[in-house]
């Protein structure tokens, strides 16, 4: 019963999207997001398991948050994995360059949304020329896609987790199979989704559970109509509205069924209602979910601002990622653990970037996290400074691990980093010192750590860091490794910490592993 149930959804997706795109080929032509053939750039992230594995060997953040951010890494929700770095480890996931590529892209979006309002009503044989040339643009017939799979092991060398998928790509269709097995169909906007959707399918800037239904979009003019059906006959139904300067709203009515038993063992259905809202614009994004039948508790919230200042002299930047939440939360919502036991979890960070050529740099940042239990709070704060050349450039911080407790310990931070560059190859060598001082006890045993790192190319490097964590090699030494090795058909990586002490020999700690195949 339950193949004929997803086979009639599918046979609906699929018709649904098949009517849209005969609709849409008479339409204005959009330019909507499509996705092309991989390639090895597929894999560039402005967080890896490499550097989680550095604040973790550091002390930065501990097991469980280090675990966290790996999980969502591993489920390829970067966005997510970052918003948890930045207030876990009070470090920000983008390099200059990504914030200076976001900020042109919004830039774009903004005058491009001045210039349509300003010729909307306008048609030149010009604009219908590239109307005819998008149409006639098919996409590739020849199957595409990749194989990859992803590990990470424990202490004791145990697969701890572990991701395998298969992505093939056909014309307007892709098929997923492995951990999350899905089948989508694109075409002008309008798309259809059957398998295990989550939070990449149904558009949601809230992490959402795997669920098995169907779900379709479809854009009439600057709106876009949505709905989602899953096995449970959990029902979804969006209306959402999209503009050319980066604007979108999107409002969202779930019907929920949740199967349970009672205390005599019988089967009950319960059925709920809620409704989710987001906003998106240039100065980040808005997302909201409210649960009627809790009307005295607080909705889910989840807020990222963001404001970029350039001027001759400095470039000024702002940001600040919050969840916010009451005791209740919806059932098909999926948040870390830590952000699910916490009523408020977030971080601001402020920073000023000189425009000379040592770019020079000076931030402030600081986490808020308050537990559902009790009413007290955990908030951390950090300033650092970094200047130099590349030839020698020195960073140094210092973190009030307990706004509470006055600052009772801090934590100091020096770097030394100097990278040379010949042509597109670069060697860096790296050193740091990192010491607690806690009131009325002094310091305790420094981190020492020095490391070399070499990079042929963006897909081709490697890295070694020497590290000793409680100030003596006699009592604890860590060794890290790096490997990044890729092509346009074949990538690799490996990241793995040693770990040796005076009870126990040389053994791996933790290890990420990734491999995918390019065809």
């Amino acid at each position: 019963m339950r193949n004929l149930y997803c086979a009639k959804i599918l046979f609906v997706a699929l018709v649904w999207a098949k009517i849209a795109a005969a609709i849409n080929d008479n339409a204005p032509v959009e330019d909507y997001p499509t996705e092309g053939p991989v390639t090895a750039n597929a894999t560039d992230l402005s967080l890896d398991e490499a550097q989680v594995f550095e604040w973790w060997d550091s002390g930065i953040i501990d097991g469980d948050e280090a675990r966290e951010i790996l999980d969502l890494l591993e489920e390829g929700n970067t966005p997510e994995a970052c918003m948890l770095a930045e207030v876990y480890a009070l470090e920000s996931c983008a390099t200059e360059k990504q914030l200076e590529k976001q900020h042109r892209k919004a830039s774009a979006k903004k005058n491009l949304g001045k210039e349509t309002a300003r010729t909307e009503d306008t048609h030149t044989s010009k604009e219908k020329v590239t109307r005819a040339q998008k149409k006639d643009a098919r996409p590739s017939m020849i199957p595409h896609g990749y194989i990859e799979w992803r590990g990470r092991t424990d202490s004791l060398g145990h697969l701890e987790s572990e991701r395998t998928e298969l992505r093939l790509h056909f014309y307007r269709y892709s098929l997923r199979l492995g951990t999350q097995s899905l089948l989508t169909y694109k075409n002008a906007g309008s798309e259809a989704h059957l398998g295990q959707i989550s939070t990449k399918e149904l558009h949601s800037n809230i992490p959402l559970d795997t669920l098995w239904g169907t779900a379709a979009f479809y854009p009439i003019w600057k709106f876009r109509l949505g709905a989602f059906l899953d096995t449970a006959k959990t029902t979804r139904a969006s209306l959402g509205f999209v503009h050319g300067n980066g604007t979108e709203l999107e409002l969202a009515y779930w019907r929920h069924q949740h199967t349970g038993t009672g205390d005599s063992s019988e089967t009950l259905h319960t059925e709920r209602h809620s409704v989710s809202a987001v906003a998106k614009g240039n100065w980040g994004n808005f997302a909201a979910w409210w649960i009627p039948e809790n009307g005295h508790d607080i909705p889910l919230f989840k807020i990222q601002l963001h404001y970029r200042e350039k001027t001759d002299a400095a470039t000024v930047a702002w940001k600040a990622d919050a969840y916010l939440h009451g005791n209740s939360l919806p059932k098909e919502a999926h948040l870390s653990s830590t952000i699910a036991d916490s009523r408020f979890w977030g971080s601001q960070t402020f920073a000023v970037t000189a425009a000379e050529s040592w770019r020079s740099k000076f931030g402030v940042n600081a986490r808020t996290i308050i537990p559902l239990e009790g009413d007290s709070s955990r908030t951390r704060l950090k300033a650092s400074a970094e200047t130099g050349p590349g030839a020698l450039r020195g960073t140094a911080s210092a973190t009030c691990l307990s706004a509470e407790e006055r600052c009772r310990q801090n934590d100091f931070d020096l770097r030394i980093k100097s990278s040379w560059n010949v042509d597109r190859e670069q060697l860096a060598f790296s050193g740091k010192i990192r010491t607690r001082h806690t009131r009325d006890e002094g310091f305790g045993a420094p981190l020492y750590e020095a490391g070399v790192a070499y990079a042929q190319d963006a897909f081709n490097n490697t890295s070694i860091t020497f590290t000793i964590p409680k100030g003596t090699p006699s009592r604890e030494i860590r060794l890290r490794s790096s490997t990044d090795i890729g092509n346009d058909f074949l990538q690799l990586s490996l990241a793995v910490t040693f770990r040796r002490t005076a009870e126990t020999p040389l053994h791996p700690l933790h290890a990420a592993f990734f491999a995918r195949f390019i065809f």
